[in-house]
C-alpha cells in the first residue's frame, strides 16, 4: 500500500507542458518519483517527459484538459493503468490575460475560470477516488497566486478563481480529516517564464499592466521568482514527512539596493536585471 513516506510515489500534475508544471515533474523526476503529466498541447507534454526522463523518473504524458472532468477522468485512468495509485496530486493548470473586466469577453472569463477553479476540483475529486480505492494516504496541493489574497485590478477573472481555489483547499482539508489525505495551498507571487505572462508580454498588454500595479503598489521591486524555485517549494510541500502540513507564501525578496522611486525607474531596474546587453 502507497504511503507518504514511500520515496518512489506517483504524482500527476497538471498545466505541466511548461513553466511550473514543467519545472515541478523534473523535480520529481530527480526523486525517480513516477510522473503523469497534462495539458492541452501535447508537443509540450513531449518536452517534459524527455526532461522527467533524462532527470531520472519515469513519465506517462497524456493529453489533459482540466475544465474536462471526461478528459480528467481519462488521464488518471491511463495514470492508474501505468503507474498504479496516483497518491499526489499538484493543481497547477492556470491561464490568464492582463486587462479591465469589460474588455475580457465571455469564453475569456469563462476559460480562466474554468481552469483554476473548476479543473482543480475536477482533479482534485477524481485523485481522492483513486486514493481511496487503492487504501492509500496522499497530498493534494492547490497552486495559487497572490491575487487569490489582495484585490489585483486588471487580473480579475484569475484572481477570483484563485481565491475560490484556496477555499475549496481549506474546505478539502477539513473535510478529508482521517482520510490520510493531505491538502496543501502554495500561494507564489510574481514568476517569470510561465506560460501566459510570455504571452501577455508578447501581446502588449503587459507594460499597461505593470504601471497600473506599480502605481497602485503592487509591484514595489524588480523580484521575480523562477519556475525551478516555486518546484522546489512544492516538492517540499509533498515531500513532508507525515504529521504535517504546509499552507505557504513563496513570494520574491527584493534585490540589494535603492527602491524604484518610479515607474520608470523600475522599467529600467527590470531591463538591467533580465534583458541581456
Amino acid at each position: 500500500m502507497p504511503q507518504l513516506h514511500d520515496t518512489a510515489r506517483a504524482v500527476a500534475i497538471s498545466g505541466a507542458g511548461t513553466g511550473i508544471g514543467q519545472a515541478t515533474a523534473v523535480k520529481f523526476g530527480e526523486l525517480g518519483w513516477r510522473v503523469a503529466v497534462g495539458g492541452r498541447r501535447v508537443e509540450k507534454l513531449a518536452e517534459t517527459r524527455e526532461r522527467v526522463e533524462k532527470a531520472g523518473g519515469t513519465c506517462l504524458a497524456h493529453e489533459l484538459d482540466v475544465a474536462d472532468g471526461g478528459s480528467v477522468d481519462r488521464f488518471f485512468g491511463a495514470a492508474e493503468a501505468e503507474f498504479g495509485a496516483v497518491t499526489a496530486v499538484i493543481n497547477n493548470a492556470a491561464t490568464a490575460r492582463y486587462g479591465p473586466l469589460e474588455d475580457f469577453s465571455p469564453a475569456e472569463i469563462q476559460l480562466e475560470v474554468a481552469t483554476k477553479l473548476i479543473g482543480s476540483l475536477f482533479m482534485a475529486r477524481r485523485g481522492i477516488q483513486g486514493m481511496r480505492a487503492a487504501g492509500s494516504g496522499g497530498d493534494l496541493l492547490f497552486v495559487t497566486s497572490l491575487a487569490a489574497a489582495s484585490p489585483w485590478p486588471w487580473h480579475l477573472p484569475y484572481a477570483a478563481a484563485s481565491a475560490g481555489a484556496e477555499h475549496a483547499a481549506r474546505t478539502l482539508r477539513l473535510e478529508l480529516e482521517g482520510s490520510g489525505i493531505r491538502v496543501s495551498l502554495l500561494r507564489c507571487g510574481e514568476t517569470g517564464g510561465t506560460d501566459f505572462a510570455t504571452r501577455e508580454m508578447e501581446s502588449g498588454r503587459m507594460l499597461p499592466a505593470d504601471q497600473l500595479w506599480f502605481r497602485r503598489g503592487l509591484l514595489r521591486h524588480t523580484g521575480l521568482l523562477t519556475p525551478d524555485v516555486v518546484a522546489s517549494a512544492i516538492v517540499s510541500a509533498v515531500t513532508l514527512p507525515p504529521g504535517a502540513q504546509y499552507e505557504l507564501v513563496v513570494q520574491p525578496t527584493a534585490p540589494a539596493g535603492d527602491m524604484p522611486k518610479s515607474f520608470e525607474d523600475w522599467i529600467a531596474a527590470m531591463m538591467r536585471a533580465f534583458l541581456p546587453e
